[in-house]
C-alpha cells in the first residue's frame, strides 16, 4: 500500500464519531472502531464498537401489513464484548481530554505501519506532566488478534501511576431510528455464557441470541517493568488493575491482546482464543507491529501510486488501506458496505462488493477475489431458495442484502427487486474467469453460478409482440426509480450473464469439462434459450436523443425540479416520500452510465456520450456509489478534467466526510470507485479478446501514476508519465496488451511513446 499517514492535531469533540470510523484497526475479520481508550468525553458523540466480519445475530422484520414472500427475519452485525478500555490515574487524577491539561494532542494513522495511536502530553491539577502514546493494530498475520500498547512517561518528576483495563460483555447495537442506512433499534444481541479471570486477564463467551452463534474473546497483559495484576470480575466484565510509581524519564507499559474468534469457523471458539493469545502473548506485541509494517510493505511496492500530487496520492493510499482492512480472505464472509468500521447497513453485504471493490482484489491480491467469489458460492442454495419465494420454477436470486445468504431486505422495491445483483455476481465470476483463467474453480464452482443466475433471466423474462426479450418490473441501481419495465442496466447485467454462461460451457466441454455440464443438468437447447434471449434482449434507446433510456418509462416522467430543492433536503431519500421521488426523473445514483462503463460493447460513441451529459443533469449522487462512474466515463471520453474533479470528491468522500454519515463507517464501494476511477478510468484498462487494452489519459494536476495488475499468472506494472507509458513484466510470461492502439509485448521493460498525453 502507499505510504500515508492521517495526522489530526486538534482535538473536535463534535467530529469524535467520525474520527472513530477514520481511526479504526481491521483486518478483514475483526474491526475496532478508534474509540478513546478512556472513554468518551462530556457532550461529544461515540459509536464504541467491535465486529467480526459475518458474525451475526438474527433480528424480526415486523410489517403493519405484511405481505406473501416478504422476509420475516434478517441477519445483522453484532457489537462483540468492548475490550478498549484502558483507564489512568495520575497522582489519583482521572486521566481524560475534558480534565487536567492537554498540551500538546496527535492522532495518527499510519498505512505504512499498519497502526494507529494517540500521542498526548497531558498535565493533571497538581502540574505533574506526562507523555502517554497508544498503539493499535488488528494483525494481517493473526486475523483474530487486536493489540493496544498503552505507555505512559514521567516528565517532571515522580508519578504514580494506576491503570485499569476492562472487558465489557454488557454491549448493544448502535441505532438511529431517523436513518434507512442504520439499525432503528439499540439491541442487545449477546447473551452472556461465561465470564471467567485468568492470571493475565479472562475470557467471555457469549451467543448471538437469535442466530445461536457463538464467540469467545480472551484478553491477557504484561506489564513493562513488571508489576502486580489484580485481576477480578462480575457476571458481564472483567477487570485487570495495575500500579507502579515511576521516575521522571520512566516509562510504564501495559499491553493488552485481545483475541476473537466465532462458532462459523473455529468448532470451540474458546480453545481458539486461549490457544491464539498463548501464542501471542509468547511472541510479543513488537513482533505483530515489525510483521504488519514488513507485510504491507510488500503490497506497497506494487501498488497504486499517483506522481506530483502528494494530497491526492495521500487519499488513494486511504482508500485502499480501507479495502484491505475489509475484506474477509477465507470464503466465509465478504465486504459489507461500512467494512469493519461501524454498523452502517447492519454489516449487510450488497452488490457493491462485485462491481465497486472486487476488482482492486482482482488485479492485486487474486487469492482474496477468489475466496470472495467462494462467499457468493456458498450461499447459492439460499439464492435458489430466494428464487423460488419470489415465485421463479428455475434459477438462483441472490438476496439484495445479506450476511448468511438469506434476504434482509424489508423493503423490496428498491431491494429484493433489484434482481441486477445476479447479474453484477456473474459478472465478477466472469471477469475472474477472463483474468485468471483458472479452469478448475470455473468447472468446480463458477460455471455453477452462472448457470443458475441465467436461468433466473429465463424465467423473469419474456418475448414482446417484436421479438424483443423483455424484463419487467425491476428496479436497477437508481433506488430513486422503482419497479419499471426493461431497465437498461438490468438487462445489460442479463445479456452479459446469459452470454457470459453459454461462453463458459463451451469452454468447459473444449476441455474436457462435460461431465461438469452433465452434473448440472446443462443441454444444448438450454445454452440455445441463453443465446437467443441475449441476442434479443431489449435495450432502450432514443433516436432523437441519441441516448440509452434508463428504462421504458423514464423519459416520460417530469423532470425534478433541482432549481427549488433546498441543499438541506439531500439526500432526497431522508426528505420525500418514494413515491414522489418514482414519479419524477431524478437519479439517486449513476444506472445507464455505469452501464456503459461496464458493458460499453456495441453502444456508439455519440451515445456514450450523450447518455452522460443527460443523465449527469438529473443525478444526485446521493450514493457515494455515483461519481467514481461518473468520472470514469468522463475520462473516457476525453473530459479529463471533469474526470479529475469527480475524482477528488471520490477519494475525500470519507476524509471530508462529505456524506455526513462516516460517523456510521467508511465507504467501502466508494474506496473501490477511487481504485476502478485510476485504473479503468485514466489508465483505461479494458479487457478484450485475451489481451488487455490501455487508453491512458493524465490530469494535469498530476506528472504521472502507476498501478500493478496480475492477468493469467503474469504480474504487470504500467506507469503512465506525460507522453509515454512503461510496462514492466515483474513475474510470469509475456503479456499482450494494445495502448491506444499499439500491439505491444510486455515482457521485460518497455516503453511506448505517447503523443496524445
Amino acid at each position: 500500500m502507499n505510504r500515508m499517514k492521517i495526522i489530526i492535531e486538534k482535538r473536535n469533540l463534535s467530529e469524535l464519531a467520525v474520527e472513530e470510523t477514520l481511526f479504526h484497526n481491521a483486518n478483514g475479520y475483526l474491526g475496532v472502531r478508534g474509540c478513546f481508550e478512556e472513554g468518551t468525553p462530556e457532550g461529544a458523540q461515540s459509536v464504541r464498537g467491535c465486529y467480526i466480519n459475518g458474525f451475526y445475530d438474527t433480528v424480526d422484520l415486523k410489517y403493519p401489513e405484511a405481505l406473501y414472500g416478504f422476509p420475516t427475519t434478517a441477519q445483522r452485525i453484532v457489537n462483540l464484548p468492548d475490550v478498549q478500555t484502558v483507564k489512568m490515574w495520575v497522582n489519583g487524577q482521572a486521566f481524560s481530554l475534558s480534565e487536567g491539561t492537554v498540551m500538546t494532542y496527535k492522532r495518527v494513522l499510519d498505512t505504512d505501519a499498519g497502526v494507529t495511536k494517540r500521542v498526548i502530553r497531558w498535565k493533571n491539577d497538581q502540574n505533574q506532566i506526562c507523555d502517554i502514546e497508544i498503539r493499535r493494530l488488528t494483525s494481517f498475520l493473526e486475523k483474530r488478534l487486536f493489540v493496544l500498547k498503552y505507555s505512559v512517561t514521567a516528565v517532571n518528576g515522580e508519578l504514580n501511576i494506576e491503570l485499569e483495563s476492562t472487558v465489557n460483555a454488557d454491549v448493544k447495537n448502535h441505532s438511529n431510528p431517523n436513518d434507512p442506512r442504520v439499525a432503528s433499534d439499540d439491541e442487545a444481541h449477546l447473551r452472556i455464557e461465561s465470564v471467567d479471570s485468568t492470571d493475565a486477564g479472562g475470557c467471555v463467551v457469549c451467543t448471538a441470541i437469535g442466530s445461536g452463534l457463538s464467540m469467545a474473546a480472551a484478553v491477557g497483559h504484561t506489564v513493562k517493568p513488571q508489576s502486580k495484576l489484580t485481576i477480578t470480575n462480575s457476571d458481564t466484565e472483567i477487570m485487570t488493575k495495575t500500579s507502579a510509581n515511576i521516575q521522571q524519564g520512566q516509562t510504564l507499559t501495559v499491553t493488552k491482546y485481545c483475541v476473537f474468534a466465532d462458532s462459523r469457523g473455529d468448532c470451540d471458539p474458546l480453545k481458539t482464543v486461549n490457544t491464539v493469545l498463548s501464542t501471542a502473548m509468547k511472541n510479543g506485541a513488537d513482533y505483530y507491529f515489525k510483521n504488519q509494517q514488513e507485510y504491507l510493505a510488500k503490497l506497497r511496492a506494487n501498488a497504486a501510486v499517483i506522481f506530483g500530487n502528494e494530497s491526492d496520492n495521500d487519499a488513494l493510499a486511504f482508500n485502499l488501506y480501507g479495502l484491505l482492512q475489509s475484506a474477509s480472505t477465507d470464503g466465509t464472509g465478504n465486504v459489507a458496505a461500512k467494512g469493519l468500521s461501524g454498523e452502517g447497513y447492519e454489516g449487510h453485504y450488497f452488490w457493491d462488493t462485485e462491481i465497486y471493490i472486487f476488482p482492486f482484489f482482482l488485479h492485486t491480491l487474486p487469492k482474496t477475489a477468489r475466496a470472495m467469489l467462494e462467499y457468493r458460492y456458498s450461499i447459492l442454495n439460499k439464492a435458489r431458495e430466494h428464487a423460488a419465494l419470489l415465485g421463479h420454477k428455475k434459477g438462483a436470486l441472490y438476496p439484495w442484502r445479506t450476511i448468511s445468504g438469506s434476504e434482509c431486505s424489508g423493503y423490496f422495491p428498491s431491494g429484493s427487486a433489484q434482481y441486477h445483483i445476479n447479474g453484477d455476481v456473474a459478472h465478477s465470476f466472469m471477469q475472474y474467469w477472463y483474468f485468471t483463467g483458472d479452469i478448475e474453480f470455473m468447472a468446480d464452482k463458477g460455471a455453477e453460478v452462472l448457470i443458475e443466475t441465467a436461468r433466473l433471466w429465463l424465467d423473469a423474462g419474456h418475448y414482446n409482440q417484436n421479438h424483443e426479450f423483455c424484463i419487467d418490473c425491476m428496479t436497477g441501481p437508481d433506488e430513486y426509480t422503482c419497479l419499471v419495465n426493461n431497465n437498461y442496466y438490468t438487462n445489460r447485467c442479463a445479456q452479459y450473464n446469459l452470454s457470459g454462461a453459454v461462453e463458459v460451457c463451451s469452454v468447459l466441454r473444449q476441455r474436457g469439462y462435460s461431465d461438469v455440464l452433465n452434473r448440472l443438468g446443462v443441454t444444448e437447447d438450454e445454452l440455445c434459450e441463453f443465446r437467443h434471449a441475449a441476442d434479443a434482449m431489449r435495450l432502450p434507446y432514443d433516436v432523437k436523443r441519441d441516448i440509452n433510456l434508463q428504462d421504458d418509462s423514464f423519459i416520460n416522467k417530469k423532470v425534478w425540479d433541482f432549481d427549488a430543492t433546498p441543499k438541506e433536503n439531500y439526500p432526497l431519500l431522508l426528505h420525500y416520500h418514494p413515491l414522489y421521488l418514482y414519479r419524477h426523473q431524478v437519479c439517486k445514483q449513476a444506472d445507464t452510465v455505469l452501464a456503459h462503463f461496464l458493458f460499453s460493447s456495441g453502444v456508439k460513441e455519440s451515445t456514450i456520450i450523450n447518455s452522460l451529459r443527460y443523465y449527469e443533469k438529473i443525478t444526485t449522487h446521493d450514493s457515494s456509489l455515483s461519481k467514481c462512474i461518473f468520472g470514469i466515463m468522463y475520462a473516457r471520453t476525453g473530459n479529463v478534467e471533469k474526470a479529475y474533479d469527480y475524482y477528488r470528491d471520490t477519494i475525500n468522500t470519507d476524509l471530508q466526510n462529505r456524506h455526513g454519515n462516516t460517523k456510521d463507517g467508511i465507504h467501502t464501494a466508494n474506496m473501490g470507485g477511487a481504485y476502478l476511477m485510476l485504473v479503468y478510468g485514466f489508465a483505461g484498462l479494458r479487457y478484450m479478446e485475451n489481451h488487455l487494452l490501455l487508453s491512458p489519459v493524465l490530469p494535469k494536476q498530476w506528472q504521472g501514476y502507476s498501478f500493478s495488475i496480475w492477468f493469467r499468472g503474469s504480474f504487470v506494472k504500467i506507469m503512465v508519465k506525460r507522453g509515454s507509458v512503461i510496462l514492466t513484466l515483474l513475474e510470469g510470461n509475456p503479456v499482450r496488451m494494445t495502448v491506444n492502439g499499439q500491439k505491444v509485448l510486455a515482457d521485460g521493460r518497455l516503453e511506448v511513446n505517447l503523443d496524445a498525453i
